[in-house]
């Protein structure tokens, strides 16, 4: 638990968190000139080629550029986080669903990216990004289906053709498509697809040393839930209509905001690792962040 002294206001900690996201994009930068020699990125690209012969059109590169784009996504929902400290009146109630969001996002970067031994283990990353490139058309195909005939038939031509490449690179390929239920089973090069929640606790193994309940706190109070409402606000009556209000806790917004900084904190720095990057501008966020933030385990305080 932080101290009073620790504590800060919304606007402090929205500044603190926009600086992080311009820590994040003076490191994103760097990557235009590619992965550093002898960096992961590096030796996957070279090992990739030489498992997977027919690898073209930069796919040995596909996983870091996904997990790039992950990270991106996880800088603009902590950027919003930012915006809503700054509203009047400040709802955390709203909070909540970006920080989930970005977890979420941390479980593809995690699963990308994580680190693997033994032999074969470029073609497995190459893999991954398959799975997750197929998958992804795979469930937009299906809800495409539901409203939109021509634009599910684009996607599903999409679906067949990455299937179709797919298919040339790995003889181990095994994708059902009766539904998108069947997208658990899917197997690729070896690797099976990692759903949501495994990969969730994926990110969190790899970079705390506990908090397996951080997404299910984050779940419940994103999802419709009366009882995580009542914990939330106070019941105000006025001329015989009750009207309920949403009181900033301050731990509750402490947890909340570092929870939110410590994803893109953790997922730019295995970007950056991965791809042999200087990371120090988030060093240097980190040094002005609260002491408790990195010290401590995002549970800790939920």
């Amino acid at each position: 638990m932080a101290t009073a002294e620790e504590k800060r206001d919304p606007i402090a900690l929205a500044d603190l968190s926009d600086s992080l996201v311009d820590a994040w994009r003076v490191v994103a930068r760097q990557g235009g000139a590619g992965a550093r020699p002898g960096s992961q990125a590096a030796l996957d690209a070279t090992e990739a080629h030489r498992e997977l012969p027919a690898a073209g059109a930069n796919e040995e590169h596909a996983a870091g550029y996904m997990s790039g784009r992950m990270v991106d996504a996880i800088a603009l929902l902590l950027q919003s986080v930012g915006t809503q400290l700054r509203a009047e009146p400040l709802v955390p109630l709203a909070v909540w669903p970006l920080v989930r969001a970005e977890l979420e996002h941390a479980g593809r970067v995690a699963w990308l990216l994580q680190p693997l031994e033994g032999s074969g283990a470029a073609s497995r990353r190459v893999a991954r990004a398959m799975l997750e490139h197929a998958s992804a058309l795979q469930r937009d195909k299906y809800t495409a289906s539901k409203h939109s005939t021509p634009l599910a038939k684009a996607l599903k031509r999409d679906r067949d053709n990455l299937l179709r490449r797919i298919g040339s690179l790995f003889s181990d390929v095994d994708t059902p498509l009766d539904g998108p239920e069947k997208i658990v089973e899917w197997r690729i090069g070896g690797e099976t697809m990692l759903g949501l929640g495994r990969a969730i606790d994926l990110f969190v193994s790899l970079n705390f040393t506990k908090g397996s309940g951080v997404y299910d706190v984050l779940s419940d109070r994103s999802h419709p839930s009366v009882t995580s409402l009542a914990s939330q606000s106070v019941a105000e009556e006025s001329e015989g209509v009750t009207s309920w209000s949403y009181p900033v806790n301050p731990d509750v917004l402490d947890f909340q905001v570092r929870l939110g900084c410590l994803i893109l904190y953790k997922t730019a720095h295995t970007i950056a690792s991965y791809y042999g990057l200087d990371a120090s501008a988030l060093e240097s966020w980190a040094e002005e962040a609260p002491a408790h933030w990195l010290v401590e385990d995002p549970a800790s305080a939920s």
